[in-house]
Order: structure tokens, then C-alpha cells, then sequence
């Protein structure tokens, strides 16, 4: 806290006055960075031609998350900041949970999706995957980096789902747009 006192140019009691401690600071930023995240996913969703191009637009800004994100964070806030951890697991279960639900409908809707996807699952195990980029056990930090992980999930979650015209449309984009090799 003194260190941030001094980068922001006030005094500790100053940043008392609207902090009340460590937990409460961790807190309110990933509070922001919820609300950060729910704005982009909204934007993604307002602005995208289907929902393949939603799909993306939000696989996009999570890998460039994950890249800036140091791992030792998540560490972090599993182990020293269980509350805040919780905050952060529940927007996933709910809110992520159902922004993936209404992107696989939309994209079965569209056509760009296979019909004969359970809509239920795929959202879950699409959920699922942020656990165990976090957990270290699974894939070990020293061998894989959480960008590619999530890289190489993104790829075999959208080839999953895709119809042909689904793949149509994935192969017209790539065409169009430079993914950056961020998901392909």
C-alpha cells in the first residue's frame, strides 16, 4: 500500500479514505475488470455480423487478457484472496456461462453452428476450460504458456461447432482479417 501511496503521488491515509485494505483494492479491481469484460462481451455481441464474428471478437480480446495477465495472479487470487477468487469463478459460471449459451444458439440459428450441438454442454465445457488454464497441474507452466492453451482450445472449440457453412464463413474471414495467429 505504500508503494502504491507513492506511485500515486498521496499519502497512505489518503488511500485509506477509499480503500480500506489489500482484500478491498484486489477487490475493487477485479470488480472493474468484471465490469470491463461484461462491457466488451456486450459490444462484441451489438456489433458482430453473426455469431461466429462474436465468437472471435471475444476469443481476441481474452487471448490479449491472458497474454498481459501474469499467471501468478490467478495464483494469487485463488490462495490469498479466496472472496475476490469467488467473485471472479461465479461471472464466469453465470455470465460467461450464458453469453456462451446465447452465442452457440444464435450460430445454430444462423446455420453457421451444427444443428445437433447440445447447447447446455458445449457452454459448460467452453466454461470449464478457465479452471484448468489456471490450475498448473494440467498443463504445467514450464512446458505450455496460458496464451497458447487457450490458442489451441479456441481452435478445437470452433472447429467443434462449425457447419460447413460455418466453415465457410471461418475460412472467408481468415481471408479478410489478420487474426494476429491468435487463434489460428
Amino acid at each position: 500500500m505504500t508503494e502504491i501511496a507513492r506511485q500515486l503521488g498521496i499519502s497512505k491515509k489518503t488511500l485509506y479514505v477509499h480503500i480500506e485494505n489489500k482484500q478491498d483494492l484486489v477487490a475493487k479491481i477485479v470488480k472493474s475488470y468484471i465490469s470491463e469484460e461484461t462491457e466488451m462481451c456486450n459490444a462484441a455481441v451489438r456489433d458482430a455480423d453473426n455469431a461466429l464474428d462474436e465468437l472471435l471478437r471475444i476469443s481476441i480480446y481474452v487471448q490479449n487478457q491472458i497474454k498481459a495477465i501474469n499467471p501468478s495472479i490467478i495464483y494469487d487470487l485463488q490462495k490469498y484472496y479466496r472472496s475476490v477468487w469467488k467473485l471472479m469463478d461465479g461471472f464466469h459460471r453465470t455470465y460467461i456461462l450464458n453469453m456462451a449459451e446465447h452465442n452457440l444458439q444464435r450460430g445454430v440459428e444462423e446455420g453457421i453452428y451444427r444443428a445437433d450441438l447440445d447447447i447446455k454442454i458445449i457452454a459448460k465445457i467452453y466454461v470449464g476450460l478457465f479452471p484448468i488454464l489456471s490450475d498448473g497441474e494440467t498443463f504445467s507452466l514450464e512446458e505450455y504458456t496460458t496464451s497458447k492453451i487457450y490458442g489451441e482450445f479456441m481452435k478445437y472449440h470452433i472447429h467443434g461447432i462449425v457447419s460447413s457453412k460455418g466453415r465457410a464463413v471461418l475460412e472467408e474471414f481468415m481471408k479478410e482479417n489478420t487474426l494476429n495467429s491468435i487463434i489460428f
